[in-house]
């Protein structure tokens, strides 16, 4: 084999393997939302069951202890991530969530519902900081912003046919077969997964020529030789602190689509399947907007940036008051649609490729960090919010919605402003 020819067969391999492990990425993390959703659209109907004995405020507790799940699981598999590899991390939480799906189905305690759903979000968790690594190690860093606006749709798209799809279930069969069938999917998406995804090392290619900032290439800095170093590295910065307290918000944003079922079929006195498919209008808006946000966000200025993602979240505030003016079946779905579009990219992708670029080889444990302050908030939003709908109606949890996305607004721009004269400074 010549050099040219060997120059010109390797960027063909690696674009090969590189749409494999997209690929099954995408498929495995569709997998784990579809589980997610299942307890959104199971959820009416778990209300309405007598022989459970739920109501509004233990759903959201149930949600808060799956949201308790995700918080630990942020921590821990943040620092998995970085010690046993993206690979390994992924197989285990499509294995673990369906197993712990498929036991959910099967329960009917109260507090076994909220330990399976802990340890369920626990296990879902891996998924994120797991993909952080393996896209570390698969692509160069003018690439991330496109790669994770590609794999943040499967989430949407996910959610979206999720909420079709176990929505038509519930026509045919009882509650229980959503979780049947959900774990069942990501155990055969597992199997298919352990198969295709592979290292660079493993099909004969070098890393990625991260071509990439200077920081992925130098020697290990010394904050990032220990894990103590490395978190207070971490917390001494001011854009740590300020993704962190985003996400926070975006995250209790992102937890309007588990109450979405419950929402329309209150509010509208429609049947639980059909208001577990008008929940779709949330994850399509965020399907669209996050995917081509994805492929604009490496293209864009870091002052673009902060223009349209601050204006893209000022239009998701005025949907939520759309919201509390009691509309239309018709214009709630149109408004809910508008802010899963508005609010989507902003929690994504800035907090994904910060993390990246960011946290260099320590990368996970900064994914996991941030993700882990966002589901502690859910884990003390949700039971609230359950207490809060049943006592004071949707109407009260509808104007809080809005007051923190308020919040994300003000303080996701400040964040993006900061990364802004980071860049004009550099």
């Amino acid at each position: 084999m010549t050099k040219s020819t060997h120059e010109y067969e390797l960027p063909a391999k690696r674009l090969r393997w590189q749409l494999i492990t997209v690929a099954s990425m995408y498929s495995g993390y569709a997998a784990l939302i579809l589980c997610r959703t299942s307890i959104n659209v199971a959820g009416p109907d778990m209300v309405d069951d007598p022989s459970l004995g739920l109501d509004e405020a233990s759903f959201g507790a149930l949600l808060g202890w799956g949201a308790g799940g995700a918080l630990a699981g942020k921590l821990i598999n943040g620092v998995l991530a970085d010690i046993v590899g993206g690979r390994r991390l992924f197989l285990f939480a499509l294995t673990a969530m369906g197993a712990t799906t498929i036991a959910f189905g099967l329960s009917s305690a109260h507090l076994l519902f909220m330990l399976l759903n802990f340890a369920a979000q626990l296990t879902k968790a891996g998924g994120w900081p797991a993909m952080a690594k393996i896209i570390g190690d698969w692509f160069d860093t003018n690439q991330l912003g496109r790669v994770w606006g590609v794999i943040a749709t499967s989430s949407r798209a996910s959610a979206v046919v999720s909420s079709f799809f176990l929505g038509a279930v519930l026509l045919y069969l009882p509650w229980r077969w959503v979780f049947y069938i959900a774990g069942g999917v990501t155990v055969a998406v597992m199997a298919c997964s352990y198969l295709l995804l592979k290292t660079p090392r493993e099909v004969g290619l070098p890393p990625p020529q991260q071509g990439k900032s200077e920081a992925t290439i130098e020697k290990q800095h010394p904050w990032e030789k220990t894990l103590t170093k490395t978190l207070l590295f971490f917390l001494k910065s001011g854009q740590v602190w300020l993704i962190c307290l985003a996400i926070v918000a975006m995250t209790i944003q992102m937890e309007l689509l588990s109450f979405l079922p419950l929402y329309f079929q209150q509010t509208f006195g429609i049947a639980t399947p059909t208001a577990a498919m008008a929940s779709a209008a949330f994850p399509a808006g965020s399907f669209i907007s996050v995917l081509i946000g994805g492929m604009l966000y490496d293209k864009l200025s870091s002052w673009g940036r902060v223009s349209i993602l601050g204006f893209l979240l000022s239009v998701g505030l005025v949907s939520m008051c759309v919201l509390l003016l009691n509309p239309s079946f018709g214009i709630a779905i149109a408004a809910t649609f508008v802010f899963g579009f508005a609010v989507s990219p902003a929690y994504y992708i800035p907090m994904s490729v910060f993390s990246i670029e960011f946290g260099r080889s320590r990368s996970g444990v900064l994914i996991g960090l941030i993700d882990a302050g966002g589901y502690g908030a859910v884990m003390v939003f949700a039971p609230i919010a359950g207490m809060v709908i049943k006592v004071e109606g949707w109407s009260a949890f509808l104007a809080t919605m809005a007051v923190i996305s308020l919040l994300a607004m003000v303080i996701s721009t400040s964040f993006l402003a900061g990364e802004h004269r980071a860049k004009v400074s550099s």
